[in-house]
Order: structure tokens, then sequence, then C-alpha cells
């Protein structure tokens, strides 16, 4: 059945179902309208449809959602008194392998590269010249298919070389849902640390962006620890958890690196978490970030019941670090038993970890594991020197000291975690593995500039 070059609906925010590949145009000028109409469908050689939807930039930011196999987007941007920002939001918002042709009447070579910045594919002058834009989307078009192999073809590389371990980027449909819940059981047992290799190395080993979000939004240390810019958007997600939209997602997280993004806050100590948190808030705050992020790890603070029990509720695994004290071993059976209560599915992790060196510390894992009746999933090694190093750089330990003992006694907990979300663990590879990797072992500006 053919379908129509327009609709309209009772929603305008909301698109209708689309076929793979289709492009939407957000169009008020008639003229522009007759070009776009008579030219797109001759670039898209009749695989894919076009709509028009009528309005330009400002009816395209109204949009809640957007189909994720959208092929492209044609944006008036003549009704925008901040195209350049208005765009960049848009390109938060709209699917990655998504073109984006801009249309304006400003002839301006700076608004042109301010507007390639953003990530548009091309930015037109109207009136649109005959053929322009269908030579525009031509080009666009080969350059999205070029990009889209290319990053297939280094993700088979990478692949090869974790010895079949990973999984391509982009497959976050066919990688099943992981929400960790990591939390101390006394101040200082380091389960922030835990939690920002575990978010890096989960990352590394599933080939999917994980989405590290500290729920300690007065004390919290992991934007601090990453070196990125905390926020307000966790507190308005949690205080209005149904206006979170892929907008509001894309706009509220912090790049670290290519397979890492964070949330997090440093409210003022005056300001309330949320002075009455709905039930089942933070279930539907995580909801909504996985259909971004497939992968989610929730450092959670341990003087918040209410923020625990609702991060138990929306949690796949928890991981309780814990450190080899009396006090240690007191509280995390009080946790456990929590855990288990709210969510009697949830998959239980024990990581005996700690400020001490363990050889030092008052009880034994072994002891540990006769009071919480749980067999401890890892100990982590005493390194306070790859800790600090770490800290110090801005990165996650296994990205500051990928060699330190610290980290190789994380991964079987992170090989564990791989396993029962139905994925393989990460492997080491075959020893011609390591001639695909650079010598060099510091990493190029480009990729750093994620923060």
């Amino acid at each position: 059945m053919a379908l129509p070059a327009t609709f309209d609906t009772d929603t305008p925010s909301v698109l209708p179902s689309l076929p793979p590949g289709a492009f939407v145009a957000f169009v008020d000028d008639a003229t522009t309208r007759s070009r776009i109409e008579a030219e797109v469908p001759i670039a898209l050689a009749g695989h894919a449809p076009l709509h028009v939807v009528p309005g330009g930039i400002s009816a395209a930011m109204e949009m809640a959602e957007w189909p994720a196999s959208l092929g492209g987007v044609i944006l008036e941007i003549t009704d925008s008194a901040s195209p350049v920002a208005d765009v960049a939001a848009l390109m938060g918002a709209v699917p990655r392998d998504c073109i984006v042709v801009a249309i304006g009447e400003a002839n301006d070579v700076g608004l042109f590269r301010d507007l390639m910045g953003t990530g548009v594919s091309d930015y037109l002058v109207r009136p649109l010249a005959d053929g322009t834009l269908h030579k525009a989307l031509e080009k666009a078009l080969e350059a999205k298919s070029r990009e889209v192999e290319l990053r297939n073809a280094q993700a088979a590389l990478q692949a090869a070389a974790q010895g079949g371990g990973l999984a391509p980027r982009g497959s976050a449909d066919e990688t099943a849902a992981l929400v960790v819940a990591c939390a101390g059981t006394r101040g200082g047992v380091g389960a922030t640390t835990v939690a920002i290799a575990m978010a890096s190395m989960l990352g590394t080993a599933r080939g999917t962006e994980t989405l590290l979000i500290d729920l300690d939004v007065h004390y919290g240390s992991v934007m601090l620890a990453l070196d990125l810019d905390p926020t307000d958007a966790l507190q308005e997600a949690l205080a209005a958890p149904d206006r979170v939209d892929n907008l509001f997602v894309d706009q509220s997280v912090q790049r670290k690196s290519d397979l890492l993004c964070a949330l997090g806050a440093e409210e003022s100590p005056q300001t309330a978490t949320v002075e009455r948190l709905e039930t089942g808030a933070l279930t539907k705050v995580i909801s909504a970030y996985q259909r971004r992020f497939r992968q989610i790890v929730l450092d959670v603070p341990r003087g918040d019941p209410v923020i625990q029990r609702q991060a138990f509720e929306t949690a796949t695994d928890f991981v309780l670090v814990c450190d080899l004290t009396l006090a240690g071993a007191r509280d995390a059976m009080r946790l456990l038993n929590l855990a288990t209560e709210v969510q009697p599915q949830i998959r239980v992790h024990v990581v005996a970890s700690g400020v001490a060196d363990p050889k030092k510390a008052p009880i034994k894992a072994a002891d540990l594991e006769r009071s919480v009746k749980q067999k401890v999933a890892c100990q982590v090694a005493f390194d306070d020197k790859s800790a600090a190093a770490a800290i110090n750089a801005g990165k996650p330990l296994n990205e500051a000291a990928p060699r330190s003992v610290a980290v190789k006694s994380l991964q079987p907990l992170v090989n564990a975690m791989v396993g029962a979300a139905g994925g393989a663990p990460a492997k080491s590879g075959p020893f011609w593995a390591k001639l695909l990797k650079p010598k060099n072992k510091s990493k190029p500006a480009a990729a750093q500039a994620g923060a």
C-alpha cells in the first residue's frame, strides 16, 4: 500500500508507524516543500517513503519519540531563534545513523560551519536550485553507508581481537537488558570504585554502551572520579519520571568514552533528594534510559532506604561490596535481606573489598561467606596506588591501570554477570590477538575528547 507524503495526527508530537529508512521533512515554506517532494523520492530510489510534517524545527523539537530505523530528517530552521543550539539538541535525540539536512535562508559561512559541527550532513540555502537537494542527499547517503561499513568492520576486528567475545556496537536490541545495583556495606569500602570499573569492563565485555548512574545526589563521587560535569537532571527525572523522553535522556548524560556514559549530581545538602519520591519513580526513570542504554549500573547510596528499595526493584543484579569486618558482615546480611525481599529474582554477587589489606582484616572471606550464606564472587586485591592513579587521571580503574591486580581480581565478577545475562565472558584471546593492539598505550586525543 502506498504511503502518503503527508499525514495528520491527533498527537502531533508522535510520528506514525514508519518503515525502515523512511525520511521525514519538517517544512512550512510551500516552494521548499514542493522541491522536497519532487527530489527526495528520486534520491531514495523508491527504497523508502517520504513523510512531510507541517512546521519547521519547532515541530521537530516537539517529537516525543523517534523511530529507531528512521533514515533521515530534513529540517527547515528559519523559525528558530537559535538554530545551532536547537539542531544540536535534536541531533542528540534522533537515531545514531539518521541523516539530517538543514534548510534555511541565511547564506552564512559561519552558520554553515556551526551546523556541520553539530553533526548534520548538509546545510542548504533556500530557494533550492533544481537538483541541489537530490545531490546533497545522495552524497549524505553514500557517506553514511561508508561510515556504517567502517564501524562494522572495526567492530568485527575488535571482536576478533577479543577472541570473539564482543558483539558489534549497535546491536543493543539483541543484547539482554542488564541493570546492576552496586552498594557498599560501609562507607569507604570501595563500592563507587568497583561500580565505575565494573561499568567500563561490562561495556568492553559486551560491546555495548553502559550508563553509570550515581543515585547519591548529595555526596556521590562518580562524576568527580570521572572528571565529568554533574547536573540536576537526575533530580528532575526522579521528580517527574513521566516527562523523561528520548531528548531528555540524550541531553542529560555525560559521555566519558565510546562505551561509557555517566549521570550524576552534586546537590546542596540543604536540598532534599525528592521530597516525596513517587512509588516506582526510579523504575520509570530506568525504563526511559533503557530505550537508549541496554546496560545500566547504579551506584546506590547506603544511607537512603527509599532509593535502595527502588533500585533493587528495578535491578537484575546486585553487587554487594563488603569489607572484611564484623560490622561489614552484619550490614551485608541486612542489605541482602532487603534486596531479596524486594526482588526475589535478583542475582546476587558478593564482593570482598575494603580500604585495608585483606591480610590484616579482622575476618576472612570464608567467614563472610558463612555469615551471608553466599559465595564471594571475587575479592578485590588491595591496590591503593592504582585506585589513586585512576582518580587523579579521571578514568575508570581498568583504563588507568589495566594491568593492576585489582582489575584482574574484578574480571571473574564481570564474567559472571555477562554469563548470567546470556553472553560470553570476556576472553584474553589467542596470542596473535595482541598483534592487533597498538603499541602506544596512550589514547589519541580524539578518543579522550568524549569527556
